[in-house]
């Protein structure tokens, strides 16, 4: 049986999380293991789990309890820590991943890092970003 992970992307408007999008992503134990320790060494994660943020959307929870039981490792990631994993992800020459698909693009602009690395281009109004997620077998 495999691991599969399920990620919300959540943005920040007017000091108050809104769910943004829910993208698909393959499996791929090297993501896994860099993002939370998931399928490998946990020394090797930007962040161990740390459970599911108190502030998360509605639809985040809602999908989250629709998994209760065979949902694992609930975690989530700041802007900062996506871009440090976009970095991560442009150095590895690997098959391509959900972090290269396109549902982003006008929210980060041209990368992932790009929310942290170019603030002026941000889109106005959102004040920041997040993916929260966790695993299943």
């Amino acid at each position: 049986m495999g691991c599969d992970i399920h990620i919300h992307a959540e943005v920040k408007i007017n000091g108050k999380w809104e769910h943004y999008d829910q993208p698909d992503c393959d499996r791929d134990y090297q993501l896994f293991e860099r993002m939370a320790g998931v399928r490998g060494d946990v020394k090797n994660a930007i962040s161990k789990p740390r459970g599911l943020p108190k502030n998360a959307t509605r639809l985040t929870k809602f999908d989250a309890k629709n998994w209760d039981g065979d949902g694992h490792s609930h975690s989530w990631l700041s802007a900062k820590e996506i871009s440090a994993l976009a970095e991560w992800e442009e150095k590895r020459s690997q098959s391509r991943t959900c972090l290269d698909r396109k549902w982003d693009q006008w929210l980060f602009g041209n990368s992932y890092s790009g929310f942290t690395k170019y603030p002026q281009d941000r889109v106005k109004g959102i004040e920041d970003v997040r993916f929260v997620f966790w695993f299943d077998n």
